[in-house]
């Protein structure tokens, strides 16, 4: 559907009705809840998930663990450096069994939670607690009494738990997460680090 003009986008919108409207948009759900982890406490925070409630951090829709070793690093110096968003510390679950009263009958989802978004971001956080990823060519321990100890307030992940009840509402959110953007290839990467060699001279 294309439109003329602005009157005739307005007289379009005003004759679809908010169900309509609804459909179109199609917003996305909000979170049941939301919790910070600090990094230091991120693996007990996931053995108590998965002691509470069962945890699958690769459904099979998800892509598995793809960021290299190189990615997973500029992702904590980014963080380090305070590049990452608020947005870009969290992570996404499902969970159709979030409150047991809540969950249907003819729920066609595993009990338990499911990652939904952000798989990459919380692998690398775990591999750089584990001492698989040295930003700066430091382990984590070696930040320890600097202003990059994990134990301080900025080093956080956000949970964001989702209650949804069929398969097809997981997916659904899981691709309008992601087949909206298109990722920047290595080249693009290398054509604007170009571009900001030159801008330094």
């Amino acid at each position: 559907m294309t439109f003329s003009s602005k009157q005739n986008l307005e007289v379009v919108m005003v004759k679809l009705t908010a169900k309509e409207l609804h459909a179109l948009v199609k917003p996305l759900a909000n979170a049941r809840y939301e919790v910070d982890y600090g990094w230091r406490y991120l693996e007990k925070a996931l053995v108590d998930i998965e002691k509470d409630y069962g945890l699958d951090l690769t459904p099979d829709f998800q892509r598995g663990h793809v960021w290299t070793r190189e990615q997973q690093q500029a992702y904590i110096e980014n963080s380090m450096r305070g590049v990452v968003s608020s947005a870009g510390m969290v992570i996404q679950f499902n969970c159709c069994n979030w409150h047991d009263a809540s969950q249907k009958k003819d729920s066609d989802l595993p009990e338990g939670f499911q990652c939904i978004d952000g798989l990459q971001r919380l692998t690398a956080v775990r591999e750089y607690l584990a001492g698989n990823v040295k930003p700066f060519g430091m382990a984590v321990d070696e930040w320890d009494g600097t202003d990059w100890d994990t134990r301080r307030i900025q080093f956080r992940l956000k949970f964001a738990v989702y209650d949804f009840q069929y398969r097809y509402e997981v997916l659904d959110h899981y691709l309008a997460l992601n087949a909206g953007g298109t990722p920047h290839p290595p080249e693009e990467i290398e054509r604007v680090r170009a571009l900001r060699a030159a801008a330094q001279r």
